[in-house]
């Protein structure tokens, strides 16, 4: 069932005039409603306008989106950075790349629907994966394999033992981070150098900036040689940037992403400390996410005043995803309520 809300939904939200604690969404580090983060960003809008709609290759060029690129670069742990106005862009850039260079392009099972263009084999499982792999590493071009790097089936992140049984030596690696840049990682530099200490001939790596980065964008991690390759492509040239208040927010931010980042792993830990059944749900160790497939809890949840993540994905015809998101914004109260209900409902 859809909710029809007035505001951007913050740890609590009205449905009917009925207050509920809300468990949903993506937004890890709950920013979109936080003083800190929106007066900066209102500061940087002051400065650079609501948006930027010319080309990355016009004849006038804003430097803030060079000097954001290289500071996430740089804290990511890699050499450079293309962004785009979403992570479904930039993602949709590097395959349409791929592809067209004639790359053989396969998906690992659970990819992220922006990887999953005409021409990407898919696989149901990793057996199968690796077998269509196999025929293709001896080929003229890469085999590419395009995967989440938080697969919510719990198949990846942390230790990518599925990536493990995989020639990487002889693959481009592509993993979509949208899950994981800012909360996993090296102060929440995301996934890339785990992947990169897996040792794939080449590695990408996509995202969006707006999950737990509150940021309207969309980037691509790599090699400075792969990421100024996409940024000659006509697919990226053609394309709007990202508004560039957003580009400054995400280089004067870094203090508050460090504390939102501190509490939201301080609720996470209370959270599984208080859980009596931890084994219920489908989780990744250090990730605020926990997923179920019970309907009966759903409901029970609900109805005990709870709203979380309770929808087909990603279209009506796609598995019911039932997904407690834990954020930043939730206050230690909220944690503790939805434990102990968890925790009388599951038995």
């Amino acid at each position: 069932m859809a909710y029809p809300i007035q505001s951007i939904p913050d740890r609590e939200i009205l449905i009917g005039g009925k207050p509920y604690l809300y468990f949903g969404g993506t937004s890890y580090l709950g920013l979109q409603n936080y003083a800190p983060f929106k007066e900066l960003y209102l500061k940087n809008v002051s400065t650079y306008g609501m948006q930027y709609g010319a080309s990355r290759k016009s004849n006038l060029q804003l430097s803030i989106y060079e000097e954001a690129e290289l500071y996430l670069a740089n804290w990511v742990g890699c050499e450079g950075c293309a962004t785009m106005s979403s992570g479904y862009l930039a993602a949709q850039l590097v395959v349409h790349t791929l592809l067209d260079r004639g790359h053989p392009v396969f998906a690992a099972p659970n990819a992220h629907t922006a990887l999953l263009i005409n021409g990407v084999k898919q696989s149901k499982d990793f057996v199968q994966l690796s077998n269509k792999i196999s025929k293709t590493v001896h080929g003229t071009k890469l085999p590419v394999l395009l995967f989440d790097t938080i697969d919510f089936s719990g198949n990846q992140f942390l230790n990518f033992d599925g990536l493990r049984q995989l020639p990487l030596d002889k693959m481009i690696l592509v993993g979509d981070d949208s899950h994981g840049i800012g909360i996993v990682g090296d102060n929440g530099n995301g996934c890339y150098r785990m992947l990169k200490a897996l040792q794939p001939a080449k590695l990408m790596v996509c995202c969006s900036l707006g999950k737990a980065l509150g940021t309207q964008a969309g980037a691509v991690f790599g090699d400075a040689s792969d990421t100024k390759m996409l940024q000659s492509t006509p697919f990226y040239g053609g394309a709007s940037p990202a508004s560039p208040a957003f580009m400054a927010t995400l280089m004067g931010a870094k203090e508050v992403y460090s504390k939102r980042l501190m509490e939201l792993k301080g609720n996470y830990q209370n959270f599984r400390s208080q859980l009596k059944n931890p084994a219920f749900f489908n989780h990744m160790d250090g990730h605020p996410t926990f997923e179920f497939q019970d309907t009966s809890v759903a409901t029970a949840l609900n109805k005990s005043g709870f709203i979380f993540t309770n929808f087909n994905y990603p279209d009506e015809n796609g598995p019911l995803v039932s997904r407690i998101v834990l954020s930043a914004y939730h206050t230690k109260q909220d944690i503790e309520n939805l434990a102990h209900c968890i925790n009388t409902i599951t038995g």
